[in-house]
């Protein structure tokens, strides 16, 4: 009995210091599955994807930038999970760190780029020539993503209401 309620014990605390105690961003962390978000206004909370830049897998925050009345955004950090000592056999997750600053609703948009396919989240914002109608413009060459990261840069757009 004594053995099982250690365990138990261990097991809580463990789940307590993965889940925002300490000094990542602080707050709720969403995943790509999870792109319509809701928080109160002064709520910290995290962007998670998973990525491996070692391996020319990136995320950048795109073009245009969230409403700054509405959401700060603190920066962004990386963690590498194991891997040994070979470049890029680990698994990896990028964080995208926000502050709720008041109510209202702000578009968070992440631009997902594998195999270094491409180098920013400012290559949105310029109009691209549309390959089937010479002359003609397109606002960007990546599609908005409806599923999970894949092998082709795309689009995660998060909705994020601030109450």
């Amino acid at each position: 009995m004594r053995t099982a309620l250690a365990s138990l014990t261990a097991a809580v605390v463990g789940t307590a210091l993965l889940t925002g105690c300490g000094a990542s961003g602080a707050g709720s962390e969403y995943g790509t599955e999870e792109r319509a978000i809701t928080v109160d206004a002064g709520d910290e909370f995290t962007l998670k994807v998973p990525a491996n830049p070692a391996l020319g897998q990136n995320w950048y925050l795109a073009e245009p930038k969230p409403a700054a009345g509405i959401l700060k955004y603190r920066g962004k950090r990386e963690e590498e999970e194991g891997g040994g000592d070979r470049t890029g056999a680990g698994d990896g997750t990028q964080f995208f760190d926000f502050t709720a600053l008041k109510s209202g609703k702000a578009t968070v948009k992440l631009l997902h780029c594998p195999m270094a396919s491409c180098h920013s989240g400012t290559e949105s914002a310029a109009p691209w020539p549309d390959p089937s109608t010479p002359g003609k413009t397109v606002n960007s060459p990546f599609p908005t993503a409806t599923g999970t990261p894949s092998d082709t840069p795309a689009f995660f757009v998060y909705t994020v209401t601030v109450r």
